[in-house]
């Protein structure tokens, strides 16, 4: 009978079924980090405009136009096509529209058709759209493929590129360049790991904490984070949230990491 075909026919047919009923995620991976919040959420709809000082509990969506400072205990969402201009507290932040102002948040989510003009000041940070500024990241920064920043420093304990970046890169323990990654800048690092087909043009230095003064810290006028299990209670005083609920986003040491090694001293 041949029916069933082979065993070994059936064996590449069954592998042939399971990889099709689990497509590759990669491509959308970075996509939807921060979700669309859906519980306990208020709207400002695409037909409004609106020039206020807003504080509250819960998630706020805007749609329209908004002008002011917004200071809320969960997630601020700005859609296509919306448009905002102040300073936001909130737990998460994410941007589809075009944000111009500051930012302090645990978490924030740039998408592919979201722009930014302004300082971010965060615990992580998703960049798949268009941004300029200064981001200072405590834990890690992720550039994605579509991400494209120009940037006066962008800083963070763990950075990956996977988009393009022009300015000042520092990484205070691993900067990582994918195949898709470009920077060209200065780049001030304690270990690198770059993959064949990624671009690093500029002077490359090693990072050192002692002797090192940032462009972000200088800009929300607080102090460099020394520890790497340490949070910066800033952002935590800011947004009214327990400094405890953000340890949680600290991350280890990757011993496989590329050191550069220190400049001799004379």
């Amino acid at each position: 009978m041949a029916f069933f075909g082979s065993k070994k026919e059936q064996e590449v047919a069954k592998k042939e079924v399971k990889s099709n009923s689990n497509p590759t995620r990669s491509a959308e991976s970075s996509l939807d980090v921060i979700k669309t919040p859906t519980t306990n959420v208020s709207t400002i709809k695409d037909s409004f405009k609106v020039k206020a000082t807003m504080e509250g509990s819960g998630s706020l969506i805007i749609g329209g136009m908004f002008e002011g400072d917004v200071t809320i205990d969960d997630t601020l969402f700005l859609e296509k096509g919306a448009k905002f201009s102040g300073t936001v507290h909130a737990k998460n932040v994410k941007i589809s529209g075009d944000f111009s102002g500051v930012i302090y948040s645990t978490a924030i989510e740039i998408t592919e058709s979201g722009t930014y003009n302004g300082n971010i000041k965060t615990n992580k940070a998703f960049l798949g759209g268009n941004v300029s500024g200064i981001i200072n990241s405590i834990d890690s920064i992720v550039i994605n493929q579509t991400g494209v920043i120009d940037t006066k420093e962008c800083k963070s304990k763990q950075i990956k590129v996977e988009g393009k970046v022009e300015g000042r890169v520092v990484a205070s323990e691993l900067l990582e360049v994918t195949n898709s990654g470009s920077i060209n800048g200065e780049i001030i690092t304690k270990g690198i790991r770059t993959e064949q087909g990624g671009s690093i043009i500029g002077n490359i230095q090693t990072y050192d904490e002692n002797n090192y003064n940032t462009e972000s810290n200088k800009q929300f006028d607080t102090e460099a984070t020394n520890s790497s299990e340490e949070i910066d209670p800033e952002i935590a005083k800011l947004i009214k949230i327990n400094p405890n609920d953000m340890q949680k986003y600290a991350k280890k040491e990757d011993k496989s990491i590329k050191r550069i090694p220190s400049e001799k001293k004379e």
